[in-house]
C-alpha cells in the first residue's frame, strides 16, 4: 500500500500563500492534480495533515474533501493539534506516520506549496528507492543540493550562518539545541566535502516505512525540534519589499525570534530529517528531473533541472 502525506497550515506565512484563503485555493488545485494524475501505482491514498490553527474556512474545506476519490485512492484528512505551533511540516509527517504506519509500505512526503505533475512518478520513485540496498530516501527537490556540491561557497555559507545565529539561539532561550545544531552543521559540511547529497529539500520525497521505523528506533521520533512558534497564528507578516541587504537586515531584526525558530527547524528538522540516514549507513538518491516535474506554488514556476 502507498500513500502521500501533504502537510498544510491555514495561518499567515511570510511567502505565498500568504493567508488561509490563498492556501484553500492552492489546495483545490493540488487536489485536482491528484484526481487526474496517474502516479503509476495501483493504489495511492492522499493524507492531508492540517496543523490546526482553528481557521474555520480551511477546516471546513478539508472536511468537505475527506474520503474524496482520487486517481487511484482516497483523500484522508487529519487535524493535528496546534500545540503551540511545534514541528512544522516534519511534525505533521510524523503524526501521519504514527497514525498509519501499519497500513502503508511506501511513504511520500511534501509540503502543500508543491505538486508533482509527472505521470508515473510514484512508480519510478519506488523503483529508484529499491535500485540499491543502501538508498533510504529519494528526494524530488534536489536541484539546489546538487548545486551546493559544486559551489565552493556552500560550506562557507553554513559556517557563516552557524555564527550569525549563535547569539540569537542563546538570546531567545534555545540554548539546549545549540550543541545539536552545531553537530548537524558539522556533519552536513563533511558530506558536502565528500560530494554527497546531504539532505532532501522539503523534505520532499519517497521512502519506505522500514527506514522511518529505523529512524524512530534510533532517535525516538522523526527529526525536528519541539519548539513553540513565536509568531501569533492570526497576525499577518509585515513585509519589507525587495531583496536588498538593508531590507534583509530589517527582516532579520524585526522577526529575529521567528527566524531563529525557523532556522532551527531548517537545521534540526528539514536537513536532519533525511541527513540522519547517513548515520545508519544509508544514503539519499535524487529523483531525475524532467522539464515539467515539480511545480512550486510559492514561485509559480517549475523547479530547475539538475544539471
Amino acid at each position: 500500500m502507498n500513500c502521500k502525506v501533504i502537510s498544510t497550515y491555514f495561518g499567515p506565512r511570510r511567502k505565498s500563500p500568504f493567508n488561509g484563503i490563498n492556501t484553500i485555493n492552492m489546495l483545490k488545485d493540488s487536489i485536482e492534480n491528484e484526481i487526474h494524475l496517474n502516479p503509476g501505482v495501483p493504489t495511492l491514498d492522499i493524507i492531508i495533515v492540517n496543523h490546526d490553527c482553528k481557521h474555520k474556512e480551511g477546516n471546513d474545506y478539508l472536511n468537505s474533501i475527506d474520503n474524496l476519490k482520487t486517481y487511484c485512492g482516497v483523500v484522508k484528512v487529519l487535524h493535528r493539534k496546534w500545540n503551540k505551533g511545534q514541528g512544522m511540516c516534519m511534525g505533521s509527517y510524523e503524526y501521519a506516520f504514527q497514525k498509519f504506519k501499519l497500513k502503508y509500505d511506501y511513504w511520500f512526503f511534501h509540503e502543500d506549496d508543491y505538486k508533482i505533475v509527472e505521470k508515473g512518478y510514484y512508480k519510478n520513485g519506488i523503483e529508484l528507492l529499491n535500485k540499491e540496498k543502501d538508498i533510504a530516501f529519494v528526494g524530488f527537490d534536489m536541484g539546489s543540493i546538487h548545486k551546493s556540491l559544486k559551489d565552493k561557497n556552500s560550506i562557507l555559507m553554513y559556517k557563516v550562518m552557524k555564527w550569525i545565529f549563535f547569539i540569537p539561539i542563546l538570546w531567545w532561550g534555545y540554548g539546549k539545541y545549540l550543541k545539536d545544531h552545531n553537530k548537524v552543521i558539522k556533519k552536513t559540511i563533511r558530506l558536502i566535502k565528500n560530494n554527497k547529497l546531504h539532505h532532501a529539500c522539503g523534505p520532499n520525497g519517497l521512502t519506505h516505512r522500514d527506514y522511518l521505523n529505523a529512524v524512530i528506533t534510533r532517535r525516538g521520533n522523526l527529526p525536528y525540534p519541539k519548539l513553540p512558534n513565536p509568531q501569533p497564528n492570526k497576525k499577518e507578516f509585515k513585509t519589507f519589499k525587495g531583496n536588498s541587504l538593508s531590507q534583509n537586515i530589517k527582516t532579520f531584526i524585526f522577526y529575529n525570534q521567528y527566524l531563529t525558530w525557523w532556522w532551527l527547524h531548517v537545521i534540526l528538522g528539514e536537513i536532519e530529517f533525511t541527513r540522519v540516514y547517513y548515520d545508519m549507513g544509508y544514503k539519499i538518491e535524487a529523483y531525475p528531473y524532467t522539464k515539467r516535474n515539480l511545480y512550486s506554488y510559492k514561485t509559480n514556476t517549475f523547479k530547475q533541472n539538475i544539471s
